[in-house]
């Protein structure tokens, strides 16, 4: 059995509505619901990445970074005989466009306020990052 260390970077898009905050989720072609994500291209920094990958997943910009420190969520999954060990660093950032889901990896979006999110989200390791959007957003 091998191991390898696997890197992703991704936003968690944000908007307000109301004076209410929603966020994004993407439901992923295999099934779950998460935040979009993705691997760095040559020479590319994390922060780019996440902005990329935000983009060509869901159409959307973003307008504003809210913290440069990103929130990290990190679990181990198998690949064939390969232990993963995953990494994901996301953004929390202010966003704007109309959502337009590639098809390829992608295959639906939905808006919906933190703790509808929390519910949908489909992993564990998703629904621990909402804490941290909390405090961080809010304070609380």
């Amino acid at each position: 059995m091998t191991r390898a260390l696997e890197k992703s970077f991704g936003v968690i898009p944000l908007r307000k509505e109301r004076g209410e905050w929603q966020v994004l989720l993407v439901k992923h072609r295999k099934g779950h619901w998460a935040f979009p994500k993705g691997h760095s291209e040559e020479g590319e920094k994390s922060q780019e990445t996440a902005l990329r990958e935000l983009n060509e997943e869901t159409g959307l910009y973003v307008v504003a970074i809210l913290d440069p420190i990103p929130l990290q969520e990190n679990y181990i999954y198998r690949k064939e005989d390969t232990i993963i060990y995953k990494l994901v660093d996301y953004f929390l950032a202010t966003v704007e466009g109309i959502v337009k889901i590639d098809g390829k990896e992608i295959e639906d979006a939905v808006w919906l306020s933190l703790s509808e999110a929390e519910t949908q989200m489909t992993f564990k390791e998703g629904k621990k990052l909402f804490s941290m959007i909390q405090t961080r957003l809010l304070g609380v």
